[in-house]
């Protein structure tokens, strides 16, 4: 599991987790998610558009709880791990009271699509 930065904007509710470490060279755009890949193809960003609302679905709690959590937000961390064909992506975030974590699976990058060509 690794520590993961985090930016929350609650005036349009987008959260966007990105790793300390590394810096994205391209992204993949799913739904109102925008997951970003190092040079690597190693995943290093999630942006969450509509976070109230998404992870509220993922996590399977109330909009109370995860709203409460995105704006107490005190720690995140994302472990992703390759199985089959399927990037599993595992989210943790902590408020001061709460924790809420979510999983996310999202098909693997095997070889350069558009996104990362141009990165």
């Amino acid at each position: 599991m690794q520590k993961f930065n985090f930016s929350y904007d609650k005036e349009n509710d987008d959260l966007f987790l990105f790793s300390p470490k590394s810096k994205s060279k391209g992204s993949v755009e799913l739904g109102n998610i925008i997951f970003d890949y190092n040079h690597k193809k190693e995943l290093v960003g999630i942006q969450i558009m509509k976070a109230s609302k998404l992870m509220k679905d993922m996590a399977n709690v109330s909009t109370n709880v995860i709203k409460d959590v995105l704006n107490d937000l005190k720690d995140c961390k994302v472990d992703a791990k390759l199985k089959n064909n399927l990037l599993i992506v595992k989210i943790y975030l902590f408020s001061k009271s709460k924790k809420v974590s979510s999983v996310i699976s999202i098909p693997r990058i095997v070889e350069s699509s558009p996104a990362l060509a141009y990165a």
